[in-house]
């Protein structure tokens, strides 16, 4: 346990001055339910519509890797998936460029 202490002078915050190895005994430890579960739920559907893009895409005959940015919008999917319409526009070897 190491007690920081800094000389400004005077106190930014008198509760972590000093005494910082001390648990509140009425805190929450290791909660998850400030915005972990969302985010990972949110890149369970982006991978599943990965996944899903990728099953279209083997069925006409091409399994190569694709980039697909996030957002995945209704367009970037659109184009990813290969079907007859997007094959007008665009050849199986098409790889966007990543806005990255």
């Amino acid at each position: 346990m190491a007690n920081i202490i800094m000389d400004l002078g005077f106190s930014l915050n008198p509760a972590i001055d000093v005494g910082q190895g001390h648990p509140n005994v009425k805190a929450i430890h290791s909660s998850k339910d400030d915005g972990e579960p969302p985010f990972f739920l949110a890149s369970a559907v982006f991978f599943a519509i990965k996944d899903t893009i990728t099953a279209v895409r083997i069925e006409v005959g091409c399994s190569d890797w694709f980039p697909l940015d996030n957002p995945a919008t209704p367009k970037r999917i659109r184009m990813a998936c290969l079907d007859d319409i997007t094959s007008l526009l665009i050849n199986y070897d098409f790889h966007p460029k990543l806005s990255v």
